[in-house]
């Protein structure tokens, strides 16, 4: 398990946050979602925080470090656990340190997570992609930079007050599938499209069309 003392001192401030967040061993904790919202960062990355300070338990987290402890590779642990790439290493402990939401390990996390994406273009894969990529810049097709977050099953984009349900992205991805190529938002025909469309772009779900 990483040190907390040899984290750099933004990280160490991070990293301190979210396990005040988290509270005492034997209290009850608030959701990882409660948490992400307070510091900024989704679910995973602050569940990652958390088992790099050691305070975070379950079953699933114990299986995954038991096995990464007995220098069982990703794959190898992919294997027996059955969870996919990227929920592999958000279970696994920051060997840097956790400088920012930019950091290396979640550079790799969404690299794997587009791989996986096009390895296996399924809802549950896109979606874990979304998770991964919340509080990253895009730009619309008109050049208009956004950000989004999800909270439970919504999307909510920076640059708009209405969230985009669980359902439209679902309805946007499946016509986005069907077509592979696409030559504008209005193509992908849901709520949303304008700021789906470039996220799309970037996850590789599809090529920009004349």
């Amino acid at each position: 398990m990483a040190n907390p003392r040899q984290t750099p001192a933004h990280a160490m401030s991070l990293l301190e946050r979210a396990v005040t967040a988290y509270g005492p061993e034997k209290s009850r904790h608030p959701s990882l979602q409660a948490i992400g919202d307070q510091l900024g960062l989704n679910p995973l990355q602050v569940r990652k925080l958390l088992i790099t300070a050691g305070v975070y338990q379950s079953v699933k987290a114990e299986l995954v470090l038991g096995l990464y402890r007995e220098g069982k590779t990703v794959e190898e642990i992919m294997e027996r656990t059955g969870l996919s790439r990227v929920s592999v290493y958000t279970y696994l402990p920051y060997t840097r340190g956790p400088r920012s939401v930019g950091t290396e390990s979640a550079e790799r996390a969404r690299e794997a997570a587009i791989r996986r994406l096009a390895e296996q273009p399924t809802m549950e894969n896109l979606w874990e992609a979304l998770l991964l990529f919340q509080s990253c810049p895009f730009h619309t097709a008109k050049g208009l930079e956004f950000s989004y977050t999800i909270k439970g099953g919504e999307l909510f984009v920076s640059r708009k007050e209405k969230s985009i349900t669980r359902s439209s992205v679902e309805m946007a991805f499946r016509r986005a599938l069907a077509l592979g190529e696409v030559s504008g938002p209005k193509k992908l025909g849901v709520f949303g499209a304008s700021y789906l469309y470039p996220v799309f772009l970037r996850l590789g779900v599809i090529t920009a069309g004349k």
